[in-house]
């Protein structure tokens, strides 16, 4: 009997350091720049496995199992009600902040955090971040499936310029940024070339931001500029988010 419990404990422990492990190794897959599909599902994997582990390791302490279960339970219903249509001004507001932040991350293709980051990323990765900072602020669970709806598809520029899964909409094409007339369109509205290959976000004050491939980071730019980005045809569009829209459930 003793030797079997000894195995027991030894077993119960290497499953543990192993457990342990995992925490670095999925704070190391949140930081990893680049989101694609197999970094996204490792990531709920791993986030699946220390749930798993931590209700494992306490199942002798009840009272912290039935804290974990009624926490992910409540969660899981917050995030499953309907919500409501958010104040887009705010939403506009937070996102332009959201986007601001980023100025000066090195520029990564595929990237999508403050670790590095590409032109489509820093466009898509600003509003996730607004979604899911202002769904908590407000607790409206709309925002944070809006959030992780966007986290889940990620797209390029040119599927932005597309109109993908319509979370863009599209306004007007212009022969250049430097030409566009400011007074139609709003901060947080977005360019995309005409070929597809850079996008780019109004700021507002005659400022643009964009993860500029060439200078290898994100910059502020200010119109009329001489970069190339600002001399060719783009189509100007605007998140379905920010779409002015009265508060409201849905």
């Amino acid at each position: 009997m003793n030797g079997e419990r000894v195995k027991e404990r030894n077993i119960e422990k290497a499953i543990k350091m192993r457990w342990y492990a995992l925490w670095p190794i999925t704070a190391a897959l949140i930081l990893y720049p680049i989101n694609s599909l197999p970094t996204r599902i490792g990531t709920l994997v791993l986030f699946a496995a220390l749930w798993s582990g931590s209700l494992y390791f306490s199942r002798r302490r009840k009272p912290v199992v039935y804290a974990l279960i009624s926490i992910t339970v409540l969660m899981i219903l917050f995030f499953i009600l309907p919500g409501r249509n958010p104040d887009s001004e705010q939403l506009r507001s937070k996102y332009i902040a959201c986007l601001a932040k980023y100025e000066g991350t090195r520029y990564i293709w595929g990237g999508e955090n403050c670790m590095g980051i590409d032109c489509s990323g820093l466009v898509r990765s600003g509003l996730i971040v607004a979604d899911y900072k202002l769904g908590i602020a407000t607790a409206n669970p709309k925002l944070m499936r809006e959030a992780t709806s966007m986290w889940w598809h990620d797209c390029s520029a040119k599927a932005l310029g597309e109109e993908y899964r319509h979370v863009t909409t599209f306004l007007f094409s212009s022969p250049s940024i430097n030409q566009i007339d400011l007074s139609r369109i709003l901060p947080g509205d977005i360019a995309v070339t005409a070929d597809g290959i850079h996008t780019l976000a109004y700021l507002g004050d005659k400022t643009w931001i964009e993860a500029d491939p060439d200078l290898k980071k994100v910059i502020k730019v200010r119109v009329p500029s001489d970069s190339t980005w600002f001399q060719q045809e783009v189509r100007i569009l605007r998140w379905t988010e920010l779409d002015a829209k009265k508060p409201g459930t849905t």
